[in-house]
C-alpha cells in the first residue's frame, strides 16, 4: 500500500510539469559555449537534465559570441514568446564600458520584471563583483546565480586556454558547459517551484 502511495505521488509530481514551456538563456559566448559541439552546449545539457527530472522544458540557446548588453536587449525582446516562462540572463564581459554594460543589463531586468518573467541573473567579475551583482538584482526581483565562473575549475578539462579572459582561462570546454548546467540546475528548479512554472 505504501509503495502504491509513493508511485502515485511520483506520477502526480511529474504531471505537474507535463505542459511544455521555454527557458530562454540569453547571453554572450559563455552562454553559447563557443567552439563546443552543439550537442554538448550548456543549454542542451540543462534541457536534458530537466527532462530527466520530469520537467518538460525546452531550453533555448540565446547566446551569441561577442555580444554586448546594448545589442543583447534587442535580441531578448525579439526572442521572448508566450511560452517563455524563465529567462537566464548572462550579460557577459564584452562591453569595454562597465557602466554601459550595467545600464543595459538594468534595462533588460526592468523589461523582464514588467513582463513578469522570472529571471536568473549571471554576473561576470570583469563587470561586477558578486556582492555588487547580488545587490544589483534585488530591485528587480530576479534570482542571482553568482559569477559566471562560480564552481568552475580553471583547468584544461573545463576551460579553453585561448588567450582570452582571466589570463587565458576563458571559454568553457564541453565538460565545462556540462558543469555549468549542473551548477545552475538547483536554482532553475527552485524558480520553477517558487513561481509554479508549468
Amino acid at each position: 500500500m505504501l509503495k502504491r502511495f509513493y508511485s502515485l505521488a511520483l506520477l502526480q509530481a511529474l504531471c505537474q510539469h507535463s505542459a511544455a514551456f521555454e527557458i530562454l538563456a540569453i547571453g554572450s559566448s559563455n552562454t553559447n559555449c563557443k567552439n563546443v559541439d552543439r550537442s554538448q552546449i550548456f543549454t542542451a545539457h540543462l534541457e536534458s537534465m530537466l527532462k530527466t527530472d520530469g520537467i518538460n522544458a525546452t531550453v533555448i540557446n540565446g547566446g551569441k559570441d561577442g555580444d554586448e548588453p546594448i545589442w543583447m536587449i534587442r535580441r531578448l525582446t525579439d526572442s521572448i514568446k508566450a511560452d517563455t516562462k524563465i529567462v537566464i540572463l548572462e550579460p557577459g564581459p564584452n562591453d569595454k564600458s562597465k557602466s554601459r554594460s550595467i545600464e543595459y543589463s538594468e534595462k533588460m531586468l526592468t523589461m523582464l520584471k514588467e513582463k513578469q518573467i522570472p529571471t536568473i541573473y549571471v554576473s561576470n567579475n570583469n563587470v561586477q563583483s558578486a556582492e555588487e551583482a547580488k545587490e544589483f538584482v534585488k530591485g528587480f526581483g530576479a534570482y542571482y546565480y553568482g559569477n559566471f565562473a562560480s564552481n568552475m575549475p580553471v583547468t584544461q578539462e573545463y576551460r579553453q586556454y585561448d588567450g582570452g579572459h582571466g589570463g587565458g582561462a576563458g571559454h568553457l570546454t564541453a565538460k565545462g558547459c556540462e558543469q555549468w548546467a549542473k551548477s545552475i540546475m538547483p536554482l532553475v528548479k527552485k524558480v520553477i517551484a517558487d513561481r509554479k512554472v508549468n
